[in-house]
């Protein structure tokens, strides 16, 4: 059994250029998965076989990381 070797793209949801590609990646990530790449955690948004030409592009965005707002802790007290 003859297989073929698929290209697999990851995207920046909404953006033109590609972060990464890959040749035979051996898991394809499921779409609301979390994968590390680039030093940042990224969140599967959609994933898009093309059978004829043995590529598969999977679209992610970037997972904010949520920083604690210091100043809201000091409350001001001067009227």
């Amino acid at each position: 059994m003859n297989q073929e070797v698929a290209k697999v793209i990851l995207w920046e949801e909404n953006q033109k250029d590609f972060l990464k590609k890959f040749y035979d990646l051996q898991f394809t990530p499921r779409v609301g998965e979390e994968v590390y790449l680039k030093k940042e955690k990224w969140k599967v948004t959609r994933v898009e076989h093309d059978v004829e030409i043995s590529e598969i592009n999977i679209y992610m965005e970037l997972i904010k990381k949520v920083k604690q707002d210091k100043s809201s802790n000091s409350l001001n007290t001067s009227k």
